[in-house]
């Protein structure tokens, strides 16, 4: 787990103010690796590498990587967890290795096969650039969800990319613009913040992006996605028993764990108290007896903390309660926005970025959350509304509704076939809406369900479609979230849940699998049922939630701030904003959240000053 950070150059060869940017861009991304840092140059191409130790942790498997011959060069962040496996088929195939780490297979692999054949083997998380010298390629690559961030930049002479946009902006001739369109799309609730950034000019590898680059320029493509991979007949074929289903869940979660419990540092869990967080932590017990759990515990509000307890100790698992007061909340809260280079949408991240660095404190390297659940098998309330739009045309009710009402009423409601999708099914409103905010997310919403055109009824359909669209739609926020917020605290996150054949499994699941008698989740449940506490898993589902007093009164800092100006709002809006921000806490954190972020990244305010000037607004509001 690292910070990777590379200079491309178009035409004229690397030169002194490359490399200078190369030491730029790691020193950025120090808190992805303080264990190392290193860097490659030829005269086309400069690389830089912060490390994270995790696998391996002997100076023969730091990065930049070459191969024995010279002639392939990798930075690499993330895991690979299969690597072992691949190994052993690439010793078989007469390739030598030097080191134990997953890193070296991963640039054999990559040399030996070629990107093309090699990446869509790789199980696991990551971000990589490989530079192949014999034909003078270089390769960018994101695994298929987009676990690991990756983001690019283009000037006339150089191509820059860097784990983060903050290396990017670090060298010197980058301009630091945001774009005002983007903060529209965020204050929309659009989920953005994993493909795209705020900055103008810089982008962020797609889900699944395999990106060549040659003096060409770029050939951007994807290896996987979901509508590529997804076949609706295996759905509608489907004939396997519970039991049969059960099964196969079961052996396919327990070996996933166990492949994300392989770390030679120490490992822990965040866990919540939930279905899928309690049942990685009772799993990972049994690979490392060592291990211990965390849980963020708020002082205000709804805490997760006694349902968490119940989990760890019906596992034997350690728990250690994470506190989180105001006064915490708004120290952290500038430094969150820092890190996560975007406006933080919900008061969990600071939470989040509390529990990582409570884990570094402890000496935790790695900590494994049950992240990816709820979208692949279907716990989210929108999905099951979403069902609930289409009964319409399910027996007995199409009875009472005539073929041509229904067709037409059709054709309007497969352009918004989902309970999440931003417009209903007025025309107007859909094309004006839609086209106008993300078409790239909002167009795949038709285009999955079309896809599922093979399942009979419309509301299964509309629930399974609903599933994989989060797959690119709230699950890239929380990954996104979950990098960052790890990260900054130099904490590998692990999501055991987005493992490939558990993503394969999981799409073609019908939907009797994932929702039966109104509960959702229903099979990982089932499974689930055989190792936590009965209570938890009956439990009704709980968003992570924090007081809304923990952020009253920082709407002041709306006042004269960025925010107003990149926005254009009259002088007069102003005043109507603060007060919404103060009576509705979703508002508030999304336009609070986004004057710090233009104060940090645009104004260059520090994140100290900034916790001052909360604590000073929410002093003047009491």
């Amino acid at each position: 787990m690292c910070g990777i950070a590379g200079v491309w150059r178009k035409r004229n060869p690397i030169g002194g103010g490359d490399l200078a940017d190369i030491g730029r861009m790691t020193q950025a991304l120090a808190h992805r690796g303080p264990d190392d840092h290193a860097g490659w140059n030829d005269s086309r191409l400069a690389l830089g590498h912060r490390r994270l130790s995790i696998i391996d942790l002997s100076a023969q498997a730091r990065e930049p990587m070459l191969t024995a011959c010279g002639q392939g060069v990798l930075v690499y962040n993330g895991e690979v967890y299969n690597y072992r496996s691949l190994r052993a088929t690439l010793e078989a195939e007469g390739r030598r290795f030097r080191t134990v780490s997953d890193a070296e297979v991963v640039l054999e692999a990559l040399h030996h096969w070629g990107p093309d054949k090699a990446v869509p083997l790789f199980d696991g998380m990551f971000s990589l650039a490989y530079f192949d010298m014999r034909t003078v390629t270089l390769w960018l690559a994101r695994d298929r969800l987009g676990i690991k961030p990756m983001s690019v930049a283009q000037t006339s002479e150089r191509i820059l990319f860097a784990s983060e946009d903050k290396a990017i902006l670090a060298c010197d001739d980058v301009a630091r613009a945001v774009d005002a369109r983007e903060i529209t799309l965020r204050l929309a609730w659009q989920s953005r913040d994993s493909g795209s950034s705020l900055f103008q000019g810089i982008e962020r590898l797609p889900p699944g992006g395999l990106w060549k680059i040659t003096g060409n320029g770029i050939e951007k493509r994807c290896f996987w996605h979901v509508l590529d991979a997804l076949d609706a007949s295996r759905i509608v074929d489907d004939t396997a028993t519970d039991a049969e289903q059960m099964a196969t869940l079961e052996a396919l979660i327990q070996d996933s764990v166990g492949l994300h419990c392989i770390a030679d540092t120490s490992l822990a869990s965040a866990c919540s108290g939930g279905v899928d967080s309690g049942l990685v932590t009772t799993l990972a017990k049994r690979f490392r007896p060592e291990m211990t759990a965390y849980v963020v515990d708020p002082r205000l509000g709804h805490s997760e903390a006694a349902d968490a307890e119940r989990t760890a100790r019906h596992a034997g698992v350690p728990l250690h309660r994470v506190p989180v007061d105001k006064d915490r909340f708004l120290d952290l809260w500038p430094k969150t926005i820092w890190h996560l280079e975007s406006d933080g949408w919900h008061a969990s991240h600071v939470c989040l970025l509390a529990l990582a660095e409570q884990c570094r404190a402890d000496g935790i390297k790695v900590l494994l959350t049950g992240e990816g659940a709820d979208e692949l098998f279907g716990g989210y309330d929108w999905q099951e509304a979403s069902m609930r739009m289409w009964r319409p045309w399910s027996w007995p009710g199409r009875l009472f509704r005539s073929k041509s009402r229904l067709a037409g009423r059709f054709e309007r409601q497969r352009y918004a076939p989902f309970r999440t999708s931003v417009a209903g099914a007025h025309g107007w409103d859909r094309n004006v809406v839609l086209r106008s905010l993300s078409p790239e997310l909002n167009f795949l919403q038709t285009k999955i369900f079309d896809r599922l055109e093979p399942v009979a009824s419309l509301s299964d359909r509309a629930f399974l479609g609903c599933c994989l669209h989060d797959m690119y739609g709230h699950m890239q926020d929380l990954l996104n979230r979950h990098d960052r917020l790890s990260m900054a605290a130099s904490v590998e996150l692990r999501v055991p849940f987005l493992e490939n054949r558990l993503i394969e499994f999981a799409i073609h699941l019908p939907r009797r699998h994932k929702y039966r008698r109104k509960q959702g989740k229903w099979l990982l449940k089932r499974v689930a049922e055989k190792h936590i506490p009965p209570q938890n898993v009956k439990a009704i589902k709980n968003g992570f939630q924090v007081s809304a007093n923990f952020t009253a009164g920082s709407e002041g800092l709306l006042r004269g701030g960025l925010l107003r100006d990149a926005m254009k709002w009259p002088a007069a809006s102003v005043e109507d904003l603060v007060g919404l921000a103060k009576r509705d806490q979703p508002s508030r954190l999304r336009l609070v959240g986004m004057e710090l972020f233009l104060r940090l990244h645009a104004g260059g305010e520090s994140t100290a000053n900034l916790t001052e000037a909360l604590h000073a607004s929410v002093r003047e509001t009491r």
